[in-house]
């Protein structure tokens, strides 16, 4: 499959010359190799990381190898309906003002799995004000306008992927917002840092960049950002996979079928529609379990890893945030119904 989809880009001239020099090759091979000791999969391979070194594939191409007539469409459906009088989708701003959790809760374990109950305490608790949350939102709108307008491609990841399925939001207790940009386009991303107003400013690291406010304190001394930040991944194309740049995290499970990535949708994420995987269930469900609710394991406003994280039923939180439920309206479309407890907030339909 991996040798088909580079074959379909290569011009007819040249594939034909390289395909009659790869025989030749193989010939002279088996007539060396008479014993067998080079298997024909070593051969495949050897064959695919030429073609992927003299054919390497744009981005523009493993997208366009993913469409299919059904797929053209997949781009999420305008708001069907909305209680209030704005039109708008829920802004998410004022989780402050909910019902705070009553007392501990005690259900589940630890994410180090120990299997006894445990107290949460604020595990649980919104970590963001309205105040961070509408400054959180800023920095999304102009990483997106900045985005857009140098041709960086990025999508919503990690627990802002999770966020946007299951909230219509940031997970209501993280204090961050995760995105991923396709590693080639770190040049274009660093000449959209340089046209950021001087509010903004865009930080360059040997690990994650970030997008954060300049003038405001930083976080503590030998961290070069202040908080609220954008968290900013990268992505790396094979010839048939979408993986985390950083090798580590790609061996955690972070890499991912292309066609389930590429062509991206737009999701809700509070107002805004942001870019996000084509297949975002398929993407979360082969890295999380999300029917359990996993608290935050770091904190971004100190930069420092916390002592414990918890993994407790989503259905013990219902009661206290806004949740997405999910019912199948036909064979294509599925609403998505935001619902606090047992109140309605909006509906949005997605196509499946």
């Amino acid at each position: 499959m991996a040798l088909c989809r580079y074959a379909a880009f290569v011009k007819p001239r040249r594939l034909w010359l390289y395909t009659t020099t790869i025989f030749l090759l193989l010939v002279v091979i088996m007539i060396i190799d008479r014993k067998g000791f080079i298997s024909l999969q070593v051969i495949i391979q050897g064959t695919l990381c030429f073609l992927k070194i003299r054919f390497p594939l744009k981005l523009e191409q493993m997208i366009n190898s993913c469409r299919c007539p059904s797929c053209d469409d997949q781009n999420l459906l305008q708001t069907e309906l909305k209680i209030g009088p704005s039109s708008r989708l829920w802004d998410g701003l004022h989780l402050d003002q909910l019902e705070s959790l009553q007392g501990h809760l005690t259900e589940g374990s630890t994410k180090e799995g120990r299997n006894r109950k445990t107290k949460v305490g604020t595990a649980y608790h919104p970590s963001m004000n309205a105040t961070y949350r509408r400054m959180m939102k800023d920095l999304i709108v102009v990483f997106n306008d900045v985005a857009k307008k140098h041709n960086v491609t990025y999508f919503l990841y990690g627990g802002s992927l999770i966020g946007s399925y299951r909230h219509h939001g940031m997970i209501p207790w993280d204090d961050d917002v995760d995105i991923a940009v396709y590693e080639k386009h770190k040049p274009n991303l660093k000449v959209a840092f340089s046209s950021l107003s001087k509010t903004f400013k865009g930080i360059v690291t040997n690990y994650r960049w970030k997008l954060a406010y300049r003038h405001l304190p930083l976080i503590r001394k030998g961290i070069s950002w202040s908080y609220p930040f954008l968290d900013i991944s990268f992505f790396r194309l094979t010839s048939d996979k979408v993986s985390d740049a950083d090798t580590p995290w790609a061996d955690r499970g972070f890499r991912y079928k292309i066609c389930d990535v590429f062509p991206l949708v737009e999701r809700p994420f509070w107002d805004l529609w942001l870019p996000a995987p084509r297949r975002t269930d398929a993407i979360l469900k082969a890295t999380y379990d999300l029917d359990m609710c996993v608290s935050s394991s770091y904190s971004h406003s100190l930069e420092i890893y916390l002592e414990q994280s918890f993994s407790v039923s989503c259905n013990t939180l219902r009661e206290y945030y806004p949740f997405v439920v999910r019912r199948t309206v036909n064979g294509t479309v599925e609403a998505e119904q935001l619902m606090l407890n047992n109140s309605f907030i909006q509906t949005v339909m997605v196509k499946k």
